[in-house]
This record gives structure tokens, sequence and C-alpha cells, in this order.
């Protein structure tokens, strides 16, 4: 996985500043075959990006991730209502010890429907 992000980081690098990741907008949405998924399921954002699900289902989803504790962490304040947009998720950058940004990976889920996954690669701001 660290690998994946490492080249993800490495061609929007080699693109050039003015190149953006494929951040902002997550939809939630039904499948021809009936479960729901984030589409896209994953995505590349720069630290700091803003990132919002629209959801075209008709129920609620709460998008977020587990702590090491097993408590879950919702991304929002509120879930995602029918047929909306939600506030904006920004993630933060981390830092390293030498004080750089570093690359890093956000799983996270529906915690009104588990099955939902998704995938937050987030790259340091150039």
């Amino acid at each position: 996985m660290r690998l994946l992000i490492a080249a993800t980081c490495l061609a929007f690098l080699a693109q050039g500043q003015s190149s953006r990741p494929v951040a902002g907008r997550i939809r939630i949405e039904k499948t021809a075959s009936g479960p729901v998924r984030f589409a896209p399921a994953e995505i590349v954002a720069w630290a700091g990006d803003q990132i919002h699900w629209f959801n075209d289902t008709g129920e609620l989803h709460e998008p977020g991730i587990l702590k090491k504790d097993g408590a879950f962490v919702a991304f929002l304040e509120e879930p995602v209502a029918v047929h909306a947009t939600s506030a904006v998720f920004s993630p933060l950058a981390r830092i390293d010890k030498g004080k750089k940004q570093i690359a890093f990976t956000i799983p996270y889920f529906c915690r009104l429907h588990p099955g939902e996954k998704g995938i937050i690669q987030v790259i340091p701001t150039p």
C-alpha cells in the first residue's frame, strides 16, 4: 500500500504543481445489482482539499473511520441526507519528524451500512 501511495505522489508531482489530484465529489449510489457504494471507491486528494459526498439514494449515509479503540468517528457533523450533498470534509496534513508532509491513506466506511467502503489517499500539498 505504501508503494502505491508513493507511486501516486510521484505521478502527480511529475505532472507539475498545476495538476490537481482527483478529489472533490464522491457519489453514494446504488449499483445495477442492488448494493450501495461510494463512487469512486478510491480518490486522491492533497492535504486540505475539500471533499464532499452526494447521496443519490433513498437512505441516510454516514462516512467515517474506526479509531484503534473501536469507536466510530464521523467525517461530518450530520449524516448525508437523502438526495443531498454533504458538508465538506478536509483531510489534514500529517507531518513527519523532519517537519515534512507525508502521504497517508484513510480507509473509511458508512456507519449505517458497513458494506459501503472507500479509500482517500492524501498526498502532501506542493
